[in-house]
């Protein structure tokens, strides 16, 4: 699936799992800090309220020990089929990247199509967040989502 404009990243990917247990991978801070993020980080969650206007504020360490603190404020939730949030978070000494991201979880035969949007102010934006590699990132945190389901589910 391609973006629908220059300024978002777009992700696609199906797990064999239940939509309900995919979102609460998304919306638990039990679950959420088991995948996000790219492959060697790991992430602490320090508060998430899932309400429309509630903050999850959490932290991304690197694997060579640099932190990256987050906000997202979710702006729609509508369990279990979508939920948007807008998102700041990068390097605590650099320019933090902004963006809303958009998730649909959509039942599939028993299983669960996830697409992820990724919207920046700008394309320019966008690119900066690529460069950063947020696409890379975004694939591997999908992944290790789908482990985590695996071993939600076992």
């Amino acid at each position: 699936m391609k973006p629908n404009a220059a300024n978002e990243l777009l992700f696609t990917r199906t797990y064999d799992a239940p939509r309900a247990l995919v979102f609460a991978a998304w919306t638990d801070p039990a679950h959420i800090g088991k995948w996000w993020g790219p492959e060697g980080f790991t992430t602490t969650t320090l508060a998430m309220e899932v309400e429309v206007g509630g903050v999850w504020d959490y932290i991304m360490h690197g694997p060579d020990g640099t932190d990256y603190p987050g906000r997202g404020v979710f702006t729609e939730i509508v369990k279990p089929e979508r939920l948007a949030f807008s998102h700041v978070g990068g390097k605590a000494d650099d320019p933090h990247l902004t963006c809303e991201f958009c998730v649909i979880f959509e039942e599939v035969d028993g299983q669960t199509s996830l697409t992820l949007r990724m919207i920046f102010p700008s394309a320019q934006a966008a690119e900066h967040a690529k460069e950063l590699g947020a696409d890379s990132g975004g694939t591997e945190s999908l992944e290790r989502l789908a482990q985590a389901l695996k071993t939600a589910a076992a």
